[in-house]
């Protein structure tokens, strides 16, 4: 065995660095404009996740720890929170938005113990971060249970002396950790239809927790915050939902709050909130109106005076330790930039240690579903990502155009669904990963199939695993934003059908499903035909309500049977994987679904460092 130079086959990227639009694609970030900036950091071996937003040329009034909400509704918030951090960046203040422990990118598991405890280390060592920069004033901006989780830090901290933050935006906030679990939880149940499993886990929407985190999740409690010492060193401001009702307990945590801070509390509206966190991640929308108060409230709260600061040398990869598993580098890139591409963001995972090997390992690249960030439904991404990097496998975790961490284009309007533009670049990525010959596996759940297919079609890509693959668009029909005649995996129905869709969704598709039994060119199965006719293996599990469009059209089904023979398609039907795979079951199986293909399609090239986890 033996430690492999890092990413042989990418630019040295280890630290990806963008300003917001303003200068040509692929310039380097000038000093004009803010900047942004990945970065690591925490505990060696146990890294957090974040990103550093800096005003142009360094010079800062204040900086904010922005503390994000938790599971889906951190999943629905990521473009907010990325658009906060810019804002403020704009107005002469630095941010830092970051992971907490065992959630999205940073280290850890959501299984692993004291998760309470390591959320709450994961803000103090975030404030930490930019008070080492050299500003004087450090604030916070909270949603929902992040706005809780930093109100119990600064409460922890104040006995010091020295409060934790100057000011404080708690934007709508979870009264407790305890209700916000059985919110979560009661959610879960109604898409389960009333079944919970008996696993000693606590379900919410794509997340899990164990009991000991539940049980210590209720210390997280607005409405039994009490201090002895300032918990601030200025003002706070609470932004209440404006349609509905005050939580249970959250008057007492509003009196508890001022009687904290002397009375220094002001209160506006949390406009906009349902449109949020209330939809799912890839129908979400910002609450701009919110966005700009807060951004105003914390200019008009912060001083005049700037201070210089440089941004922080790139990291070269960090290491991230998991014991029995296996440890794992990882570190941020740009792939595909040239040619007015400003390159397609991903978080690569190597294993530390690899086998000899007598020819290129393959790169596995998980695509983001929809316009969500890379961390996949319930972060799964990420765990499946460190497992395979554990076995020797190189995985990149990608957001295309416009979507989750990456660059946007001065012509590009972030979070378009099925972008033109993801035509082009995710093969770009595609061939510089595998511009040494190494081969190319990409999986994805729904439109993340799509987009690899399309992928296949245009590059070399060795094997796709899917998930409930959808491959009909009807928002990509002629004379839609989306539509385009270079899509070669997408089956867009005709036009009248399509604007049937947009209002009885469910007759538009009996009528489409009958109409291409005749015009059967139009059939899902037509896509997997070309893309395995072109040498690529296509395997995919689906739930039988996604799974029937590739076995209803007749004149394909012998054509699939020639493709099953040869090994070439493997289709599976399972109903235990809901759509949006959130739940644990749907988890659980596609997991061992994925990890089983890569070890039978690449047995010699991958090591088997570590038995099935």
């Amino acid at each position: 065995m033996h430690r492999e130079a890092m990413m042989p086959a990418l630019r040295a990227a280890a630290s990806v660095r963008y300003p917001v639009p303003g200068g040509k694609d692929g310039d380097a970030a000038p000093a004009t404009v803010p900047t942004h900036q990945q970065v690591w950091f925490g505990e060696s071996g146990r890294p957090w996740y974040g990103w550093l937003s800096l005003p142009a040329r360094g010079q800062m009034r204040a900086a904010v720890v922005l503390c994000s909400p938790m599971g889906e509704e951190g999943r629905s918030s990521h473009r907010t929170f990325r658009r906060l951090a810019e804002s403020l960046a704009e107005a002469g203040i630095a941010s830092l938005r970051f992971d907490y422990d065992g959630t999205g990118d940073s280290a850890g598991q959501m299984t692993d113990p004291d998760r309470v405890r390591g959320w709450l280390d994961t803000v103090v060592a975030a404030r930490d971060y930019l008070a080492d920069l050299g500003v004087t004033e450090v604030s916070a901006v909270g949603m929902r249970l992040g706005a809780t989780i930093a109100a119990r830090a600064a409460a922890e901290h104040a006995d010091t002396g020295a409060p934790l933050f100057e000011h404080f935006v708690l934007w709508d906030p979870c009264v407790s950790g305890k209700a916000f679990l059985r919110q979560g939880e009661a959610l879960y149940g109604f898409g389960e239809e009333g079944r919970s499993p008996q696993d000693g886990l606590r379900h919410t929407p794509g997340f899990q927790y164990t009991e000991d985190t539940a049980r210590e999740m209720r210390s997280l409690d607005l409405s039994r915050l009490a201090v002895d010492a300032p918990l601030l060193g200025g003002r706070a401001l609470v932004l209440l939902r404006d349609d509905r009702p005050l939580q249970p307990g959250m008057g007492r945590a509003l009196d508890l709050l001022e009687a904290a801070v002397h009375g220094a509390v002001d209160r506006l509206d949390a406009l906009d909130q349902a449109d949020l966190l209330e939809t799912p991640p890839s129908d979400c929308v910002v609450p701009e109106r919110s966005l700009a108060d807060v951004v105003t409230w914390l200019s008009d709260h912060s001083g005049t005076e700037r201070t210089v600061v440089a941004a922080p040398e790139p990291d070269r990869g960090v290491v991230i330790s998991r014991p029995g598993r296996g440890d794992v580098i990882e570190q941020s890139t740009l792939l595909g930039a040239g040619e007015g591409r400003p390159g397609l963001y991903g978080v690569v995972s190597e294993p530390v240690v690899v086998p000899e090997s007598d020819g290129p390992r393959p790169w596995v690249v998980l695509v983001n579903v929809t316009v969500e960030h890379h961390i996949g439904p319930g972060r799964q991404w990420v765990e499946l990502a460190r497992d395979w990097a554990s076995r020797g496998f190189r995985v990149v975790r990608l957001d295309q155009s416009g979507v989750g961490d990456g660059p946007s284009r001065v012509d590009l309007s972030d979070d378009i669904n099925f972008d033109e533009s993801w035509l082009d670049d995710v093969p770009a990525a595609v061939r510089e990963l595998g511009a040494d010959g190494s081969p190319v596996a990409m999986m994805g759940l729904c439109s993340g199939v799509y987009s690899a297919l399309e992928a296949a079609v245009r590059s070399e890509v060795d094997a796709i695993y899917g998930v409930n693959l959808r491959l009909t668009l009807y928002e990509a029909a002629r004379g839609t934003s989306a539509y385009s005649k270079q899509r070669r995996a997408a089956i867009v129905p005709p036009r009248p059908i399509a604007r049937l869709a947009a209002r009885h969704r469910v007759l538009a598709g009996g009528i489409w499903r009958l109409y291409r039994q005749f015009a059967f060119w139009n059939a899902p199965a037509a896509v997997l035909w070309r893309v395995a006719r072109r040498g690529t293996h296509i395997e995919a599990v689906a739930n039988p309500q996604d799974a029937r469009h590739f076995r209803e059209v007749l004149v394909w089904l012998p054509c699939m049977w020639w493709l099953r023979a040869r090994g070439r398609v493997r289709l599976a039907a399972s109903r235990n994987v809901d759509h949006a795979m959130l739940a644990r079951r749907a988890q659980l199986e596609v997991r061992h679904r994925m990890t089983r293909f890569l070890l039978r399609r690449y047995p010699t090239r991958a090591g088997h460092l570590l038995p099935p986890s």
